[in-house]
């Protein structure tokens, strides 16, 4: 019995050292395989239609379907099958000096003379505009008396002008309706002249504009003060202006801008406030800059009567130009400038009434020239006033002298 006892036992000792030397080896192998660090590879995983369906993170599905817009050089023409550009580009993102993101491909355009680097000039502001230019309103660029501002611009304006020896009032039916006694303005013979010798006038306006981005609409409500020498005394609402503009070109060098005014027969026309009939004005405006703080401006416009008396009503041609130069900044956002300015008026039609020679005076044909000093104050770019006159150089004129005053407050 005990011999049978050690036997059992001896053989299951065997047992327990054989599931030892097993553990030990299997140990070691994983240990061997950890520092040589070959892993298995992972099982793999089935694909699915669904899986299959979706687009690359970078193509132009994927990028269409969450907005965002891949970046290339658009500017280079034909997307990313096109050859490289003229400057350099090679539309894979690598742009040359003159290729711009959403813009054609710019041509060099270099020139030694003034007037060669001005058309130069013309030529990038519309085929190469600066991706670094901010538009904004400046001072300069809209500091004229008789010239109308290129920009459009949210503002208000208050506008005294004094108007001293105006003559032929009823030329044209520019400032009255026909005066001989048979058309709609002031009734003559007078004291025995057959038309009116002269007056002096005054007008308190009130321009207000609102504007959205390129684009602006305007109305100007005049109260009108006349003081004939042979007529009598006349005071009221005068003729009211609707308007709008929209700015063409818009670069660092110039702003151009078509603007539409029209007028409605508002005013009591009987007594020599107003025409009497509806006109309209197509206009274009400009703003040139010629040096860091010189601009140019510039307005043509074409007057032309609707529904006036039909011997009476002529086109007028009218143009405006000032050159505005910086003279002083008392702060870095306070400065003064001064303005010198050419107004003429070209009569294309029409008659006028003559004091002696009476009725049928033929208008067309002459011009009227005025010229003059101004000199404005800006604050801020928000506040602005100052003072502007117009000699008349020519024999006949409108008014012989013309002064304006103006308060402007932009938003």
């Amino acid at each position: 019995m005990i011999r049978r006892s050690f036997a059992a036992g001896t053989a299951s000792k065997k047992h327990w050292l054989l599931a030892f030397a097993l553990a030990m080896g299997v140990a070691q192998a994983s240990s061997a395989t950890a520092q040589t660090g070959s892993v298995s590879s992972p099982p793999k995983v089935a694909t699915t239609p669904y899986l299959e369906s979706l687009p690359s993170l970078g193509s132009k599905a994927s990028s269409e379907s969450s907005g965002i817009i891949q970046t290339s050089c658009s500017s280079c023409g034909m997307g990313h099958l096109a050859a490289p550009s003229a400057d350099g580009g090679d539309c894979f993102g690598n742009c040359g000096g003159n290729c711009v993101p959403g813009h054609q491909p710019c041509a060099p355009c270099t020139c030694e003379s003034c007037i060669g680097r001005f058309f130069c000039g013309i030529y990038e502001c519309i085929c190469c505009p600066d991706p670094c230019y901010d538009p904004h309103w400046v001072a300069a660029a809209d500091a004229a008396f008789f010239v109308d501002g290129a920009r459009p611009m949210t503002q208000m304006r208050l506008r005294w002008d004094a108007g001293l020896n105006l003559q032929f009032p009823d030329r044209a039916e520019y400032f009255w309706a026909r005066a001989d006694g048979n058309g709609k303005g002031p009734k003559f013979p007078i004291n025995g002249f057959k038309g009116e010798t002269g007056l002096n006038y005054s007008q308190l306006s009130l321009y207000t504009e609102a504007a959205s981005g390129n684009f602006s609409a305007f109305t100007i409500l005049p109260y009108d003060s006349i003081d004939p020498e042979q007529a009598a005394h006349a005071a009221g609402f005068g003729d009211v202006v609707i308007g709008t503009k929209s700015m063409l070109l818009d670069c660092e060098l110039m702003q151009l801008t078509f603007g539409f005014n029209t007028y409605l027969p508002s005013g009591n026309f009987t007594k020599g406030i107003g025409t009497g009939h509806v006109s309209i004005e197509p206009q274009l405006l400009l703003a040139l800059r010629l040096a860091q703080n010189t601009y140019f401006q510039a307005q043509l416009s074409e007057w032309i009567p609707l529904g006036g008396d039909t011997d009476y009503e002529g086109a007028i041609l009218h143009y405006h130009f000032s050159v505005n130069q910086v003279l002083w900044k008392a702060m870095a956002d306070v400065q003064i400038i001064g303005t010198a300015e050419f107004n003429g008026y070209s009569f294309q039609d029409g008659a006028f009434t003559d004091p002696i020679l009476g009725s049928f005076q033929g208008a067309s044909g002459d011009t009227y020239i005025s010229i003059g000093p101004g000199l404005r104050c800006v604050i801020c770019d928000k506040v602005d006033f100052g003072i502007g006159t117009a000699f008349s150089i020519t024999n006949h004129h409108f008014a012989d002298q013309l002064y304006r005053t103006e308060l402007r407050w932009r938003f």
